[in-house]
């Protein structure tokens, strides 16, 4: 048992303890492992515990008044359903990364599940370069450490079924440059094209990667699956999950050409953009402080001897009082005008502990945002028969990140030096960054706009007393025409809206 524990890749241990005959109940314990990779989560319906990695197919366990009022509401706010064992959809759990579940599986059907946190884990403070130390050969060392769990002989890139999805950003191209370099092969990469003028960059990006390491590459183009078109999965409101990838149908579908060329496993570049976040005592504007306060459970920060790949850092005489990770931003100012006064009251009341108001997951050795992102897209890849890897968030990789110095951290500063170094410097020095949102603008105002106008017309959420139907619909259609707004008020809505639609069509029988 200690073993299973103590399995070094994700892994579920589920333990039955039986009852005895002095009246000690049995109890079902559900053991999550560290990395938040195709989580699991559950439904207690009297005397039965559901389980699954889809939450959709949990959906005919839940009831029509389904919605957590507050998550709801921050969702509709800002687009987000913070890390938490509790998820805006009423009595569905999560098993957080290294969280624990316990079931009794007496004959009392009024016996909750019960989900408990790991302690928080203590991290490093910042510390300074040794003299002679190499940053960018740290950063490099380090990441070809982590990457060995799974393309070493045996691994999972130990042969044709491993690929890597290849934005021909910073994140994906270290991660495709490093298994190259590992396995001396030429990397099979995934990805999405980007409309109008971001196209030529991106070729120019992903030109590198094929002519420096010889990447078999395929690509799709981002429109020709548009957000939300209509007669897909998603607009038929079937299995819509509100914390899943925006871009869902373009996605799925690079995932599906992936599928049926023999892919099993897709290497990813998730939680690169955690690596170098800012400190709090980088955020020298005291509104920002607030984002990064301390977990109630934080224990000191230790002091610490020298550490990190080939010691390249040595430690400092300060300390940081922080956990690592920004609590639950505050509601943006002002807040959708769509949104109710309920709603809006409801997160005002979180502005002075929304650690404690949302039940946020402690702090780990990886930042809350990129746990929450491996979490949270996990099911996309394993429907289509994939398992995604992010050789970015390992613990070890997350630690030496933490350790830097500001001006390494500082715009990503050593892993551009280091693609740079890698002869890579177009991907490392880019004239411009990927910009998902245009094409999210366009098919919103395009050829969604029936749908999201259907939707705002009669919406289950008015039932909620979360929005204001008429403000909505108004709003919408008047951003639509060019008005004023963001897109991301009114796909959340309508994402809210399609998975409301998809828990009352599941108790119907329909999930296709």
């Amino acid at each position: 048992m200690a073993a299973a524990l103590a399995w070094p890749l994700q892994s579920m241990t589920v333990v039955v303890r039986a009852g005895n005959d002095g009246g000690r109940p049995g109890t079902l314990d559900v053991h999550a492992g560290p990395w938040g990779t195709g989580s699991l989560y559950a439904v207690a319906r009297g005397g039965e515990l559901h389980a699954d990695w889809d939450p959709s197919r949990l959906y005919p366990l839940l009831g029509g008044d389904c919605l957590d009022p507050l998550r709801a509401a921050a969702y509709l706010a800002w687009s987000d359903a913070p890390y938490s064992r509790r998820t805006l959809l009423r009595d569905l759990w999560l098993f957080t990364a290294g969280s624990r579940g316990t079931w009794p599986t007496g004959d009392d059907p009024a016996q909750p599940l019960r989900v408990t946190y790991p302690p928080p884990v203590r991290l490093p403070r910042v510390g300074r370069v040794a003299p002679g130390g190499d940053v960018p050969d740290a950063f490099w060392r380090t990441l070809g450490a982590s990457m060995r769990r799974w393309v070493g002989p045996g691994g999972a890139a130990d042969g044709d079924l491993a690929a890597y999805e290849v934005s021909g950003g910073l994140d994906s191209s270290l991660v495709a440059a490093c298994a190259a370099t590992l396995t001396g092969r030429p990397p099979r990469t995934y990805g999405l094209t980007m409309p109008g003028a971001q196209r030529a960059g991106q070729r120019l990006r992903r030109a590198e990667l094929i002519d420096r390491f010889g990447a078999v590459d395929t690509t799709r183009e981002l429109t020709a699956d548009p957000l939300l078109a209509p007669g897909g999965a998603r607009a038929r409101a079937r299995g819509v999950v509100p914390w899943e990838e925006c871009y869902h149908e373009s996605v799925g579908a690079l995932f599906a050409t992936a599928a049926a060329d023999g892919v099993r496993s897709l290497f990813t570049g998730f939680g690169g953009d955690e690596l170098c976040a800012p400190h709090p005592h980088d955020l020298r504007a005291p509104h920002r402080r607030d984002l990064c306060a301390p977990h109630p459970h934080d224990d000191p920060p230790a002091r610490e001897n020298t550490t990190g790949a080939g010691n390249t850092t040595e430690a400092e005489n300060t300390t940081e009082a922080e956990n690592g990770r920004a609590a639950t931003p505050t509601p943006p100012s002002p807040v959708p005008q769509h949104l109710s006064r309920t709603a809006q009251q409801l997160l005002h009341d979180t502005l002075t502990d929304q650690v404690s108001a949302f039940d946020l997951a402690p702090p780990g050795h990886v930042a809350e945002s990129a746990v929450e992102s491996v979490t949270s897209g996990s099911a996309l890849y394993l429907r289509h028969g994939i398992w995604p890897i992010h050789p970015l968030c390992t613990p070890e990789l997350a630690r030496l990140c933490r350790r830097l110095p500001g001006k390494w951290r500082s715009g990503r500063t050593v892993q551009r030096d280091l693609l740079t170094g890698l002869g890579l410097r177009t991907i490392g020095r880019p004239d411009g960054t990927d910009d998902f949102s245009p094409a999210m603008v366009t098919a919103l105002r395009g050829p969604a706009r029936p749908l999201l106008t259907d939707l705002f017309g009669a919406p289950l959420l008015a039932d909620t007393g979360l929005v204001d139907p008429r403000v909505l619909l108004s709003r919408y259609l008047t951003w639509a025409d060019g008005g004023p707004g963001h897109e991301m008020e009114f796909y959340s809505a309508a994402i809210l809206e399609l998975t409301l639609r998809s828990v009352e069509a599941s108790g119907q029988g329909h999930t296709s």
